[in-house]
Order: C-alpha cells, then sequence, then structure tokens
C-alpha cells in the first residue's frame, strides 16, 4: 500500500503497476457524475410516460424516486472522496514511517475509510430499492392474476429483497459492534475490532449476485411464450436484459472480496485504489440497475428517435388481416399445458394486434377481462397511448 517510490522501511522501492482507468481521478469523477444524471433524466422519462400513456403511477414507480436520491448520494459520497485524495489516489505513507503499512493511520485514510461506511451504509439501501421496483414492475407487467406460480415467486422474492435490504444495512451499520471508530483506523484495527467485516462483504456481493441473475432471467420465460416473431421476441428480451449489465459489476465486486476474505490484507496493494475499484463498481452496479429499470417504460417513446428507431422498433413486420385491432382473439389453449380453451374478442387497441395468442399459465379462462388487462399492459411497451 506504499505509494510509488515510497521506502517500506527495508529501504527498498515498491514499484507499483499503473492505476486501471477507473482507479484515476478524471475518470472516477466523470462517472460519479455523469451516471446519477442519467439516472434522473431515466426517472423523469418514466414519470412522463406513464402520464402520456395515462396509466397509474403505482409502487415500481414511486420507489425509483427514493432509489435516485440514494443513487445521487453515492455519487455525491465518491466526488468528495476524490475531492479529498480519498479515493482514485495512491496511499501516501508519511516520509518518516518506517513500520508496517496496516498499522498507519492518516488523514487521507480516515477519509477513505469514512467515505467507504457512507458508502456501505447506502448501497444496500440503493440496490434493494431497485429491485424491488422491478419485481413490481414484473407483477404488474406479467402477473395478471393474484395467484398463480409466477405471481407467488414474485411475492417471495420482494419479500426476500426487502429483508436483504433491511438486514445488510444494519450489518453494515454495526458491523463493528459499538467501535464504529475501528472503521477507519488502520488495517490491523479493522481486523481487530472487526473479525466479520470481509465475510459480510461477501455475503452481501454473493447474495446480490444470485438475486440480479434471479431478476434477469425472470421475464425472458414470458417473453418467448408470446405469440411473436422471433426477431421481435429477441427485441424486447434485449430491452429486458440490460440489466445483466449489473451482474457483471456485483460479479467483479465478488471477486474482489473474495480475495480479500481468503488472502487478507496484502501490503504490497494500494489499499486506496483497492477502495476506489469496490465503491466504482458498486456505483456502476446503482445506476446501470436504475436506467435498466426505467428502459422498458420509456423506450416506446425514446425509439421514435431516428437514432433509436432501428435499434427499438417492434413494428418491422406488417399485421396479419387476421391480426387486425378489434379481431384477434386472445386464447389460453396452452394453460395448464392442455389443448383448447377460451378464446374471446379484445376490445380494440392499437396495441393489442401483435398479441393475439398469449399463453400465460396465470390467465384465467372465466376471467377473459385480466387476459385483456394483461395484454394491454404488454402493449404499452409497443404503441404508446398518444
Amino acid at each position: 500500500m506504499a505509494s510509488q517510490g515510497n521506502n517500506t522501511g527495508d529501504n527498498s522501492t515498491v514499484i507499483l503497476s499503473p492505476q486501471a482507468y477507473y482507479e484515476t481521478p478524471s475518470h472516477v469523477i466523470a462517472a460519479a457524475t455523469a451516471i446519477p444524471a442519467i439516472d434522473i433524466l431515466a426517472v423523469i422519462l418514466r414519470v412522463w410516460a406513464r402520464r402520456r400513456q395515462k396509466q397509474a403511477f403505482k409502487a415500481d414507480d414511486w420507489l425509483m424516486i427514493p432509489a435516485t436520491a440514494v443513487t445521487v448520494a453515492i455519487g455525491v459520497d465518491v466526488v468528495y472522496g476524490v475531492s479529498q485524495h480519498a479515493l482514485a489516489y495512491r496511499f501516501e505513507i508519511p516520509a518518516n514511517f518506517d513500520g508496517d503499512p496496516l498499522t498507519v493511520v492518516t488523514d487521507q485514510l480516515v477519509t477513505t475509510s469514512k467515505v467507504g461506511f457512507a458508502f456501505a451504509l447506502m448501497l444496500p439501501v440503493a440496490l434493494g430499492l431497485i429491485k424491488s421496483s422491478v419485481i413490481l414492475f414484473y407483477m404488474r407487467f406479467f402477473s395478471a392474476i393474484t395467484t398463480g406460480t409466477t405471481h407467488k415467486l414474485l411475492v417471495g422474492l420482494n419479500i426476500f429483497v426487502i429483508a436483504w435490504t433491511i438486514a445488510f444495512f444494519f450489518a453494515s451499520l454495526f458491523q463493528c459492534r459499538l467501535d464504529i471508530w475501528a472503521i477507519w483506523g488502520s488495517a490491523d484495527q479493522l481486523e481487530a475490532h472487526c473479525p466479520g467485516t470481509m465475510y459480510l462483504d461477501v455475503a452481501l456481493c454473493a447474495t446480490d449476485l444470485a438475486t440480479d441473475v434471479v431478476i434477469v432471467c425472470i421475464p425472458i420465460w414470458p417473453i418467448w411464450r408470446l405469440n411473436l416473431s422471433t426477431a421481435k421476441k429477441l427485441t424486447v428480451s434485449v430491452v429486458f436484459l440490460l440489466g445483466a449489465v449489473t451482474i457483471v459489476a456485483s460479479s467483479i465486486r465478488l471477486m474482489m472480496e473474495v480475495k480479500i476474505a481468503t488472502v487478507g490484507f496484502d501490503p504490497n496493494d494500494d489499499e486506496i485504489l483497492a477502495f476506489t475499484t469496490y465503491l466504482y463498481w458498486g456505483m456502476v452496479e446503482c445506476g446501470i440497475g436504475l436506467f435498466a429499470a426505467c428502459l422498458p417504460i420509456i423506450q416506446v417513446h425514446v425509439r421514435k428517435l431516428r437514432l433509436f428507431k432501428r435499434v427499438f422498433s417492434l413494428n418491422s413486420k406488417t399485421p396479419k388481416p387476421e391480426e387486425t385491432p378489434g379481431s384477434e382473439q386472445i386464447s389460453n389453449n396452452m394453460c395448464s399445458g392442455q389443448e383448447g380453451g377460451v378464446s374471446f374478442t379484445a376490445k380494440p387497441d392499437n396495441g393489442l394486434s401483435y398479441y393475439n395468442s398469449i399463453p400465460v399459465s396465470e390467465i384465467n379462462s372465466n376471467r377473459p377481462e385480466l387476459a385483456q388487462s394483461l395484454t394491454a399492459e404488454i402493449a404499452t411497451m409497443e404503441h404508446p397511448r398518444v
């Protein structure tokens, strides 16, 4: 953790490798300002899209507001750390210090630890709000009735995410029990007074990664059961799978924490740059996750821009005559894996022409209006109401 060219006490000079791009001050500040700004814009567009489509503003939308606030606070926290040379700068050991680098405490390191502690409290809150919002959106989007496997899975997953958020917030707050001062002490003091910190971080990263994988995969199965062409299914899937980027960020953080937990603090590693890497990828995960949560709602308007029209367009195929609005039939022939089923005529709607046969297992043949509601919700992704 010595700075380049500094003496480590044994008259040897440590030659450090170049900083990664995400460890440099300019890049960290740029990311910490751009990511929250993009998220704020995405949430504003989400609100506008709901109003334009005359859709109710529900829990999944409301959760985006505190999620954005916490994500912005994380960005401010990171920018402050860089401004104080507590992040994205090498650890500076005092010139007259000739002891073990793991025992040194400097103003720079104290600030780094305080910035990291604030981040540790905000990270599970931001991630929990985003995950819960996505799950509630799935419940609004895919779950036609309040019974069925899909709905039960989503309810159970949302309860788990809420409990996960609360548990890791308080676990981070009391990671050193009442010896909070040890968090911004030396590495040795941290290990002595907070022995479970590394394992706590590993548990946070591992469960975060696991829930990300589950949440990202949930919409794929219902989408590929829609009566759409393969190209259109791929296009809709890509919109939802943007959230897979969060899996990359959470995987990087998990690998870092596993290394530290198994090997311990390495005096040859720069502690501040290690902090920077962890905070950077956590910030990226929150930012991309929030934007991905808004994209399915706002893409119907974004794709009208000439630059994105070819990317997001779902209208490349002309509807068949039997699929014209007002004549389409929505069938649940594949409910419970049985042939037959009940068909009904949907109300005319510009967005229903491509969804004439939706085999969603939760659709109750005795409640066709619920199927209509689900289909109309799907249709808004393709044809926004003006």
